[in-house]
């Protein structure tokens, strides 16, 4: 897996997320998911409905909220919903191919860090 950089992004919930986060793993979820939201955020401007904007970022709210908590598979559902609502916004018209291939890009590489932390987990018990 190749190293990730950090991102200085606005944090998602509402919290700085790296703080609840010991492993090096950890943070990259942490890292990727703020980066996701970053993103998020910024194609969310552009839309014509508030309801898709909030839905949107929900998503990636209940998905920081639930990795902060160690809830891993509540989390990865969250980030496939993120991504699925992203695809049917692109598909509508509501949002640009460019940007919505860019947060589905970022949905997926959260969503692999969530994976390696559910196997990282697995081997340690």
């Amino acid at each position: 897996m190749k190293p990730r950089r950090r991102v200085n992004a606005p944090s998602v919930g509402g919290g700085f997320l790296l703080s609840a986060f010991p492993s090096t793993r950890a943070r990259s979820a942490a890292d990727t998911l703020q980066a996701t939201s970053y993103r998020a955020t910024a194609a969310a401007q552009t839309f014509q409905n508030e309801k898709d904007r909030t839905g949107l970022l929900g998503k990636l709210d209940s998905a920081s909220t639930k990795l902060t908590q160690g809830k891993t598979q509540r989390a990865l559902v969250n980030l496939t919903s993120f991504r699925d609502k992203v695809s049917t916004l692109a598909a509508q018209g509501k949002l640009g191919r460019a940007k919505a291939d860019a947060l589905i890009a970022g949905a997926n590489e959260a969503m692999a860090c969530v994976t390696d932390l559910q196997t990282q987990a697995a081997a340690a018990a």
